[in-house]
């Protein structure tokens, strides 16, 4: 008998960005778990710990610099494929503000991963996925495909997936890249996969936003 789908959505803040504020308002019928202005390997590590001492199913990683919607949320929780690891995606404006590229690579990260790189990526480009969309919108089983690393767009992670590979960065950097390592040297057999039709944007934001250090970290879970 299959388990019963009881998704967490882990919501990682280390800014105060009006906008995502006024966004996650919106977003009704889940649970949450806050990580606010801890510490990016710890609140990865405690909001680890928290959900693998709870009875949910999934894991759903949601960054403070994604605006999301209710449609979003749903379609990523409502994902019928059982895979250990779905995201929708993104533009991927780390770089500079042409918004060219998606947060999808082609190749995986250096390893180890370096901060403020893109050396050894290789980002599908948005209009490329707009065409993938336009052409094959009618075949459900072609919008999804496997991908070597993403950034956390949305990401449904199984308890599985959690369970064996844990979060962590290296020399600081970064905890999506370094599950895209784990996940192809552990050979634990799980894929992460990427549903073109789920798109959601990035934001933006300089790191002297970040009020990690300067604000009362804090954890907060919303049944």
């Amino acid at each position: 008998m299959a388990v019963a789908m009881k998704p967490l959505l882990v919501i990682f803040k280390p800014r105060s960005i009006p906008e995502f504020d006024e966004a996650i308002e919106k977003i009704n019928g889940i649970s949450k778990l806050w990580l606010r202005y801890f510490p990016q390997p710890e609140a990865y590590d405690r909001a680890r710990k928290f959900f693998l001492n709870s009875d949910y199913t999934h894991f759903i990683i949601l960054p403070d610099d994604l605006i999301v919607t209710q449609e979003n949320v749903d379609a990523i929780v409502n994902y019928e494929k059982s895979y250990d690891s779905i995201s929708g995606w993104c533009n991927n404006n780390g770089r500079d503000d042409t918004n060219i590229d998606t947060n999808i690579s082609a190749f995986l990260p250096p390893d180890p991963p370096r901060t403020a790189t893109y050396e050894g990526y290789r980002w599908f480009k948005i209009a490329h996925f707009e065409s993938l969309l336009d052409r094959l919108k009618d075949e459900e089983e072609l919008l999804t495909m496997p991908v070597l690393h993403q950034g956390f767009a949305l990401s449904r992670l199984s308890r599985k997936l959690i369970e064996q590979v844990p979060f962590r960065t290296d020399a600081g950097c970064c905890v999506d890249s370094c599950l895209s390592l784990d996940l192809m040297k552990f050979r634990i057999g799980i894929t992460q996969y990427v549903d073109l039709r789920i798109r959601m944007r990035h934001m933006k934001i300089p790191r002297t936003e970040l009020l990690v250090g300067k604000e009362k970290p804090i954890m907060l879970f919303e049944k």
